[in-house]
């Protein structure tokens, strides 16, 4: 079966179409049978940039990391910011390639 060319989404739909493809191939093949490959990437990628921005946003806020913080120092501001980001986009990896 020749695959549908799918144009990059995102880096969410992208993590999902390489799990799909090379772990759960059979599901793969299914949405590509039904033509839906691009619209469920698509939902895929809008569900978790938003949880990514919804999920950065609670844990600064858990961790006091506030706009205050970046005006006194803005280099630890970002040290702050980076961590947390690196630390949700791991749990929504492992999510999403499950």
């Amino acid at each position: 079966m020749q695959q549908e060319e799918i144009p990059y989404l995102g880096e969410w739909a992208e993590l999902r179409k390489n799990y799909l493809i090379e772990e759960k191939p059979k599901d793969y093949e299914e949405l590509a049978e039904s033509n839906l490959l691009i619209e469920y990437f698509f939902g895929i990628e809008e569900i978790y940039s938003k949880k990514f921005d919804e999920l950065v946003e609670v844990q600064m806020e858990r961790e006091g990391i506030n706009e205050e913080m970046k005006s006194k120092n803005p280099l630890e501001w970002v040290g702050w910011v980076n961590n947390i980001r690196s630390q949700v986009r791991e749990i929504l990896t492992a999510e999403i390639c499950s």
